[in-house]
């Protein structure tokens, strides 16, 4: 399992922080940042090292009941859209999240709430929840990954609707989608179930691992992996990362623990710091990169109704190894991977762990300190 800090180490660390001696940055995202992006390719992995973490496979204490890359050698990646609501702390929090690869954040609302998509390679749980609706830009998302891909019904309208996305690019005919409002008689809904003691809809867990399991054999999804580097970063200090999204529950607060060399995330709600946890193993959750991605974000005729844009290119930053680094993002299409940027136009080097990607509109603020 990734090795995750206990909530009060977390706790201390932060109380230990002395806000008076650190300077705030605020990120100028529209900058012209005069990156001159050089010719990249698919990453190579070598064998038994996960190409979504940099993790060694082998290290991987793999429970029973759970499928992925360091449990069966197979590479196929699952998408799971989870509840965020009210930032998704204390009776809201996810389970199974400490399990995820990948932890991705986008606009639901345009008063300032958000979803959270979760991606699962190295270890794919038997329980994960809560199980929420997609939005277009989610099924974008999937595309990129080619992912399995669980959600509980979506947005339908006119100009945003998912099922429109999934006859666009095929992913109706490849036996990857599990909708949790489909009906009972498809193979999948005795994987859905609802937890006891959580109130509809916050309470629907999903068997991820079962579902990739129904998962056509002949399925592949394509070779997306990151670099990543055993070397620490050189760039501005960035020990708290400040997202503010404009509504209070849903802001966040990243602290770095050099000794873990990880990022603790926090809810910043009404001023209450609030540790972002995972409800069944009682961990906080802690990412070896940040990637904050700038990206156009419209709305459908309605406020609650996000068209945000997963192709194209725009400015990047990254938080890792106790620094920021202003970088660029760019994704030519929907089969493409998103590269990430440095400043010298090469594909940026990730810290081996998990990763967290806030893709904001511009009007979202992002602080360092």
């Amino acid at each position: 399992m990734k090795k995750i800090i206990s909530i009060f180490a977390a706790l201390t660390m932060l109380l230990s922080i002395v806000p008076a001696a650190m300077a705030e940055t605020t990120i100028d995202f529209q900058a012209k940042r005069g990156i001159s992006l050089q010719e990249v390719g698919l990453n190579e992995t070598p064998e038994g090292v996960s190409p979504t973490t940099g993790l060694t496979l082998d290290s991987y204490d793999v429970p029973d009941g759970f499928a992925g890359l360091a449990a069966t050698g197979t590479y196929l990646p699952m998408l799971v859209q989870i509840d965020n609501y009210d930032g998704g702390t204390d009776d809201m929090a996810p389970w199974g999240a400490s399990y995820a690869d990948i932890l991705y954040e986008t606009p639901l609302h345009k008063d300032g709430y958000t979803r959270i998509s979760m991606l699962f390679s190295d270890l794919i749980p038997d329980s994960v929840g809560p199980v929420r609706s997609a939005r277009v830009g989610h099924c974008w998302l999937r595309e990129e990954w080619d992912a399995g891909f669980l959600f509980y019904g979506g947005q339908e309208a006119d100009g945003s609707n998912i099922r429109d996305v999934f006859r666009k690019y095929g992913a109706n005919g490849k036996g990857v989608l599990f909708d949790g409002t489909s009906g009972e008689n498809k193979p999948w809904m005795p994987y859905y179930s609802s937890r006891a003691g959580l109130v509809a809809p916050h309470d629907k867990d999903g068997n991820v691992a079962a579902m990739s399991a129904l998962i056509p054999a002949d399925h592949a999804a394509p070779n997306h992996a990151f670099r990543f580097t055993d070397e620490l970063p050189a760039g501005d200090t960035a020990e708290v990362v400040n997202i503010t999204w404009g509504t209070d529950l849903y802001n966040s607060v990243f602290e770095y623990d050099a000794d873990s060399n990880q990022y603790f995330r926090f809810m910043n709600q009404k001023g209450k710091m609030v540790p972002y946890v995972d409800r069944d193993a009682q961990e906080q959750l802690a990412f070896a990169n940040i990637i904050v991605q700038h990206t156009k974000v419209t709305y459908n005729g309605s406020y609650a109704a996000p068209v945000t844009e997963h192709v194209g290119e725009g400015n990047a930053d990254f938080f890792m190894g106790g620094v920021h680094i202003a970088g660029y993002w760019k994704r030519d299409d929907m089969a493409s991977r998103t590269v990430f940027y440095g400043p010298d136009g090469n594909e940026i080097e990730l810290q081996r762990g998990t990763t967290f990607v806030s893709i904001i509109p511009t009007e979202t603020k992002v602080s360092y300190e």
